[in-house]
């Protein structure tokens, strides 16, 4: 895929197993390539899935369509688990269908110390320097240990 931007970055010299320079089919300029990304694994966060992995993000999405896609599995943790009828009421509200999810995890307040509109609008501020610092002293496992057991 090209990418704009590139251009004078070290990047395209220091990793040509993903970087490419390549000729436009279009007008034969040079552009830079990237190689796609195909993770392993993507966990997700949403406000709502049913059982069956059809989830509902309420509010931006982001990059969060394009990772499910990408992704070869997919972890869904929601706020709630609700009925496949919600689902059906509304299907265009669904923004990651079932046969894209390998599993679902109920996880109230999984995406703390962020946010997770609209379940909790503003930002934990004290567990997120909590965050910071474990992430900068490499005790991430540890901080997620404290925080998974009502600790922080």
């Amino acid at each position: 895929m090209p990418v704009a931007g590139m251009w004078g970055s070290d990047l395209v010299d220091l990793r040509p197993e993903f970087y490419s320079v390549m000729k436009s089919p279009f007008d034969g300029t040079d552009v830079v390539c990237v190689r796609a990304l195909v993770p392993d694994y993507a966990i997700i966060h949403v406000q709502e899935a049913d059982i069956y992995g059809n989830c509902r993000i309420l509010g931006p999405s982001y990059q969060d369509l394009l990772l499910a896609r990408a992704a070869k599995k997919v972890i869904i943790t929601t706020e709630r688990i609700v009925g496949t009828y919600r689902m059906q009421e509304e299907p265009k509200l669904t923004a990651i269908p079932h046969f894209l999810v390998e599993a679902v995890v109920d996880l109230p307040g999984g995406a703390k110390p962020g946010i997770c509109y609209p379940e909790y609008l503003t930002v934990d501020w004290d567990d997120h320097k909590a965050y910071q610092k474990a992430v900068k002293a490499a005790q991430v496992p540890q901080y997620a240990e404290k925080m998974l057991e009502g600790r922080l």
